[in-house]
């Protein structure tokens, strides 16, 4: 007997993946913001697990989208190469420290930001 999910079962990863990519495309956000929790809520995921699951899903969609963006010459590839290499950098202590917090940590972590985000594209 095989574990893979049908497709019927894999409905709502795909929702989530195609609200975080619109939203990706459409305004450069969608990995954390948007799939994080749809994927806790709709996926039944657990926290770590989420947050990394995004990561991985948000790679194939900002691929997909600096295609779409390169093709009308609106990237500053040299501004793009200097925010990845940060980002590499970024990314890899940032996951070394998750694995080290509980989900209760992380949520809060996360609301947090979430929170100083929105307050910053309202009043800002």
């Amino acid at each position: 007997m095989s574990n893979r999910p049908t497709l019927p079962e894999m409905g709502p990863a795909l929702a989530v993946g195609l609200g975080g990519g619109l939203l990706s495309g459409f305004f450069g956000v969608g990995g954390g913001i948007v799939m994080v929790p749809l994927i806790l809520w709709l996926l039944k995921s657990d926290r770590h697990k989420a947050h990394a699951t995004s990561l991985a899903a948000i790679f194939i969609i900002a691929l997909s989208g600096v295609i779409a963006y390169g093709r009308n010459d609106a990237i500053d590839f040299s501004v793009g190469l200097a925010l990845g290499v940060g980002g590499l950098i970024g990314a890899w202590v940032g996951a070394q420290l998750m694995h080290r917090m509980s989900p209760d940590s992380l949520r809060l972590i996360f609301a947090v930001i979430l929170l100083v985000a929105g307050f910053r594209m309202v009043f800002t």
